[in-house]
């Protein structure tokens, strides 16, 4: 299970305003951020609790149980996650070997609006995927701009 982050925001040890909070208390997340969590509950209308793979914070305050403004936050029941190829021209989407823009690195190219399967995320200047395009068993993974995909739950509700 993921915890996507849509909007910059803070892990808080506790639901309440996080003015309210001491520095230990919260973990700034900025947006595009994946956490593993291995259970999460709806605490009140604004916040889930969730429960990490890993304790995250320091000292006395170090927990693996934290809590997320709902609006900030998309959770996916599944490890794999599934996105659109969104181009704003009928051009074709670079797949680079790593996850960075230099010519020499680019292994194939898919079209727009192809669904593709992703299996991780990287930040290097941008969000950047690992991923191919789905039922494809042709084509490795590789590794895409985030910029150029709608994400999708495996529900097929957009995010």
């Amino acid at each position: 299970m993921r915890l996507i982050i849509t909007h910059t925001t803070l892990l808080k040890l506790h639901p309440v305003d996080s003015s309210t909070l001491t520095e230990a208390q919260k973990i700034n997340i900025p947006v595009g951020s994946r956490l593993m969590l291995t259970n999460y509950e709806d605490q009140n209308q604004d916040h889930y609790q969730i429960t990490l793979v890993a304790s995250l914070g320091s000292g006395k305050d170090k927990s693996m149980v934290w809590y997320v403004y709902k609006p900030h936050a998309l959770i996916l029941a599944s490890d794999r996650e599934f996105a659109t190829v969104s181009l704003s021209t009928d051009t074709k989407l670079n797949v680079r070997s790593s996850p960075n823009v230099i010519s020499s690195n680019v292994i194939y190219q898919i079209p727009n609006h192809v669904d593709v399967e992703l299996i991780e995320s990287s930040f290097n200047q941008e969000l950047w995927w690992l991923g191919k395009p789905l039922n494809d068993d042709k084509k490795s993974y590789g590794w895409i701009s985030g910029k150029y995909l709608k994400l999708y739950t495996p529900e097929g509700c957009s995010s």
